[in-house]
């Protein structure tokens, strides 16, 4: 079964629901908690490389003018784990939006000072006049039995799960976008491995239910009833873009992984699409090819528990 990799998800609440209507309700500029919890991508661990100094946890900082508190949180090992701002806002979107984008550059510049992983692996958000609090952190789904899959492939598959790997890999939704979108791309006009004349993988629909598991139902509410076609369409001008960035260090910030929260979440979700679709793509191709007899129960298999 498919699972979305976004960890800019929306917030959940964990406090009764009386008290997030009332923090949503207020206006007025109270102090918000802001925690990200950190990870090391190369090791998996929820924890960074870095030793917390006694005695230096704590700095005074201005974010966007305004006078704020950061702490770096370490862990029984000592080690990095999280950064947690207190600031002042007017709700917990923004004040999450405001930090989001000072530890986005704080985690940047981590990464060259001491030339390791430094990756945000969720948050919490606490509205402390009303008590109220939110969290985000990764999905963990149940494992799934194993089953026979397609075995060895012709090589002109190759390159193709490769890049479907990386897409599914890698931290980065920028990255992802640019993987799964090539595979979009080259099914859509028909390229090797696609080149199929029984299969019209343009007209792929993209359904509801598909908006909804990737999370672009909000934020690209014209794909819906749309085909892999026209969501190609939509994908190849910001891949475009972010692969000539990534070649020349030139581009604006609308094509940047930049720390713009809801440009960040936005773009996730359509990796997250784009992953799903691509996925859909290559194995329909494989299908219709005679490798995947079983492919129907890839997303059909019981899962159990890890």
């Amino acid at each position: 079964m498919w699972i979305p990799h976004n960890l800019l998800s929306p917030l959940k609440a964990e406090t009764p629901k009386e008290t997030i209507q009332a923090s949503e309700a207020a206006r007025e500029d109270r102090t918000f908690v802001v925690g990200f919890l950190l990870c090391n991508a190369v090791t998996k661990a929820w924890e960074t490389d870095l030793l917390v100094a006694p005695g230096e946890t704590r700095r005074e900082i201005r974010i966007e003018g305004r006078a704020c508190t950061v702490d770096a949180s370490a862990n029984v090992s000592g080690k990095l784990h999280e950064i947690i701002y207190t600031v002042p806002s007017t709700g917990a979107l923004a004040a999450l939006s405001a930090t989001f984008r000072h530890v986005d550059g704080e985690l940047s510049r981590l990464a060259l000072q001491y030339g390791r992983s430094f990756e945000i692996a969720g948050w919490r958000v606490a509205d402390v006049d009303y008590e109220a609090r939110w969290r985000c952190v990764p999905f963990r789904p149940s494992a799934l039995l194993a089953e026979r899959g397609p075995g060895a492939l012709p090589a002109v598959y190759a390159e193709v799960l490769r890049l479907y790997r990386e897409a599914r890999s890698t931290t980065s939704a920028a990255w992802r976008l640019i993987a799964a979108g090539a595979i979009l791309d080259a099914a859509v006009s028909r390229r090797a491995p696609f080149e199929s004349e029984s299969l019209d993988l343009g007209a792929h629909p993209i359904t509801t239910d598909m908006l909804v598991r990737s999370g672009t139902l909000a934020t690209y509410p014209e794909l819906k009833d749309a085909t892999a076609r026209a969501l190609r369409d939509v994908v190849e001008g910001p891949r475009q873009a972010l692969l000539a960035r990534l070649g020349t260090l030139d581009g604006g910030d609308a094509t940047s992984e930049s720390g713009d929260y809801q440009a960040a979440a936005a773009r996730a979700a359509l990796a997250n699409l784009v992953d799903l679709v691509a996925r859909d793509l290559v194995l329909a191709t494989l299908r219709d090819a005679g490798y995947m007899r079983l492919a129907e129960s890839v997303e059909d298999a019981e899962p159990v528990k890890a």
